[in-house]
């Protein structure tokens, strides 16, 4: 059984609970500290899978709703661990502070866990999964053996936390999060991890339930730039509007990734290979590396961009680090192709954000020029939603279908619906635009007017309940227009 000696932290055979546990950084952190030693439980409103597959392969009970009783029905914690989803006035949060256990967030649990080491930080608005989960692989690749906490499961490692090699204190990568810690600290997420290097990819305004403008959005990367140490290093994105303000908060060396004055840039345009893109890189002193990456899209280059500036900044060889991106799978639902039956692909994507529409739509041209293109969607929160309506005018441009399914509300799910797809569908420009109440009215909707070659893409958060493989095992079971069959 591993010891951890982390003043504050309990060991082995500790119980920890997990409220919210069913989220994809809590439910990692709950699987990691169980194959330690740790008795691990927790409890959620709203389990869903992939995670709740995960906990019950590994045998950790959890609980399908929170109340007083969920709290001690494993056992009584010796540490609350609190997953952000968890709202104020949450039944058992309140037990647990009533019982006088130490409750900290899984972001706080997270720091606490990795203060000892060298961190990074991958955070921005749009593409820090992928780039927080390649910088990972190439710090792997490099023989670092580094810890991470991501946003989704990495495809390489078929985890999205690891602790890493604790007692060679290997390197610790972070997908940065702007949203709040906790129902007991509406602080950013990223505040409690104190980094060395911090990558910024791009700020826009999002998440409107708790930032009203940009300036409130900026304002905690701001915080977190500002209290770097001198003997740290940010990176920041060349074309993003916000790199001078974010670099003159900064005490550390700045370095500038991607466009034409970045020390780190693309030599020319990316050049498209069945597989993906290949990258020639220009790097500081006059390096020259090519990259082969096997996702599409420009934005996927300039995200791969940046993690090999992060890898080599943290130590890692820039050929070997450069070479690791071939062998890259991609996180979980980033543009994760499926399958394909029949002249048929199916690609399953978390895009939810106009912006990250765009970016997969433009994505999905490169990998299948000439194909029709089906895109699946579902709005995720009202507040979002509604404070972005505008920009999903153009966000779908290029497909040739739009099926759009109900808003999904996710932590927003007590509040009256302020916004309707309906409203989005509306605006849109482009596609032919279909409006369904269900996954299941998607998957027919899909099968009437799919004709091969084609790209079918299922866009959002959740999933829309698995529609993405529901698509797929419709069409492998023969369903489907004539000529499919």
């Amino acid at each position: 059984m591993t010891r951890l000696g982390i003043p504050g932290w309990p060991e082995p055979p500790a119980r920890l609970h997990f409220l919210g546990i069913c989220g994809y950084a809590v439910s990692g952190l709950a699987l990691a500290l169980a194959e330690l030693g740790y008795q691990v439980s927790g409890s959620d409103e709203d389990p869903y899978p992939p995670t709740t597959d995960l906990l019950t392969a590994a045998g950790i009970p959890y609980a399908s709703h929170h109340t007083e009783e969920a709290l001690t029905a494993f056992g009584r914690p010796d540490l609350v661990i609190l997953g952000n989803q968890v709202q104020p006035g949450n039944p058992e949060l309140a037990a647990a502070l009533a019982a006088g256990l130490e409750v900290v967030s899984e972001a706080e649990a997270q720091g606490r866990l990795a203060a000892s080491r060298p961190r990074a930080v991958v955070c921005g608005t749009h593409g820090k999964t992928t780039t927080a989960t390649l910088l990972a692989h190439m710090l792997e690749v490099a023989g670092m053996g580094p810890g991470f906490r991501l946003g989704a499961t990495s495809r390489n490692f078929g985890l999205a936390v690891r602790l890493g090699e604790l007692a060679r204190r290997s390197p610790f990568v972070f997908e940065g999060d702007e949203y709040s810690t906790s129902a007991l600290d509406r602080s950013a997420k990223f505040l409690h991890w104190n980094p060395d290097y911090v990558g910024v990819l791009n700020l826009e305004l999002d998440h409107p339930d708790l930032y009203p403008d940009l300036g409130a959005y900026r304002a905690p990367y701001l915080e977190l730039v500002g209290g770097m140490r001198p003997s740290g290093r940010l990176l920041l994105r060349a074309q993003d509007p916000a790199v001078a303000e974010l670099a003159a908060a900064a005490a550390c060396p700045v370095t500038l990734v991607g466009g034409g004055e970045g020390e780190w840039r693309l030599q020319s345009p990316p050049a498209t290979y069945s597989g993906g893109q290949l990258l020639q890189v220009l790097g500081p002193q006059g390096v020259r590396l090519p990259m082969r990456l096997p996702l599409f899209g420009l934005h996927n280059a300039e995200n791969a961009l940046m993690a090999l500036a992060l890898a080599v900044a943290m130590g890692g060889d820039p050929p070997a680090a450069a070479a690791a991106a071939e062998s890259f799978k991609g996180p979980g639902r980033r543009f994760e192709a499926l399958g394909a039956v029949a002249g048929v692909t199916v690609v399953d994507d978390y895009a939810h954000h106009p912006t990250k529409l765009r970016a997969t739509v433009a994505a999905a041209r490169q990998m299948a020029p000439g194909r029709q293109l089906i895109l699946v969607h579902v709005p995720h929160t009202y507040s979002r939603t509604r404070a972005l309506l505008p920009e999903y005018r153009d966000a779908f441009r290029g497909a040739d279908l739009l099926i759009l399914g109900p808003i999904e509300p996710a932590r927003e799910r007590h509040l009256e619906g302020s916004v309707s797809s309906a409203d989005v569908a509306g605006l849109v420009e482009g596609p032919e635009v279909v409006l369904v109440r269900s996954a299941a009215e998607a998957v027919s909707a899909v099968l009437e007017r799919v004709r091969p070659p084609a790209l079918v893409v299922c866009c959002s958060v959740r999933g829309f309940d698995q529609v993405a493989e529901r698509v797929l095992e419709a069409l492998e079971s023969g369903e489907g227009p004539r000529d499919l069959r």
